[in-house]
């Protein structure tokens, strides 16, 4: 290959480099900056869930988190590899994340039902089932002109967060799959490949056999109870 030729491969290669750290040092500093008042806002969007959740006699657990940088900068390199690129911090949904747990899914529905009707912004509704047991519905949620017309809410306008709400025994099967399948704890993905597939297998295989079979019969079992 002519050097001409290779040399303007370097320099395109060296140029994409250094444009994608620009734009993962931009994003970052950005939201480092926006980040106490993203803090205030997921205290302020868990206390409104929870007062929700109190009023209406839920059984439920809820837990939240704001993002922090080293995790974001995680997700913008995954998502760069898909081809997705993010404009500004205020584009990324989840930088505030909040896990409502309920006993059943019909409290589950009911409760997705109460949140269209009492927050008022903007509201997304997804419903994420996959083959490795978590399922889910996503809400991605911001207050309405009713509580940003209020001096305390205001400066919330713009921002979002992501209401991930299910069950509890999906749950509890989330938690244990993130930390053997998705995060690996044990690093058995590099030191023996064919052991981490097998347990993948088998894992998937309890899912189908037991987890989601459990989920259905205690459904029945509590409609069975209050009907």
């Amino acid at each position: 290959m002519p050097m001409g030729i290779i040399e303007n491969i370097i320099s395109m290669f060296n140029q994409r480099h250094k444009d994608e750290k620009v734009y993962l040092d931009t994003i970052l500093t950005d939201y480092k900056n926006k980040r106490p008042s993203y803090e205030e806002f997921r205290v302020a969007a868990h206390k409104t869930l929870e007062a929700l959740l109190e009023e209406s006699g839920y059984k439920y657990q809820i837990f939240s988190r704001t993002k922090v940088p080293e995790r974001l900068e995680e997700k913008l390199i995954r998502k760069r590899a898909e081809g997705v690129y993010y404009y500004a911090v205020e584009d990324i949904e989840d930088l505030v994340g909040i896990r409502v747990v309920f006993y059943t899914e019909r409290d589950k529905e009911k409760f997705i039902k109460k949140i269209k009707n009492e927050i008022g912004g903007f509201l997304k509704v997804k419903e994420r089932d996959k083959q490795n047991g978590y399922k889910a519905t996503h809400v991605i949620m911001s207050f309405g002109r009713k509580r940003l017309k209020l001096s305390e809410y205001k400066h919330f306008r713009g921002l979002k967060s992501e209401i991930q709400i299910t069950s509890i025994l999906h749950h509890a099967w989330a938690e244990i799959e993130h930390d053997l399948i998705y995060k690996d704890i044990n690093n058995l993905k590099i030191q023996n490949p064919g052991k981490f597939a097998l347990m993948k297998q088998k894992m998937n295989g309890l899912m189908e056999k037991y987890i989601k079979k459990a989920a259905t019969e205690l459904e029945e079992i509590i409609d069975e109870s209050i009907s």
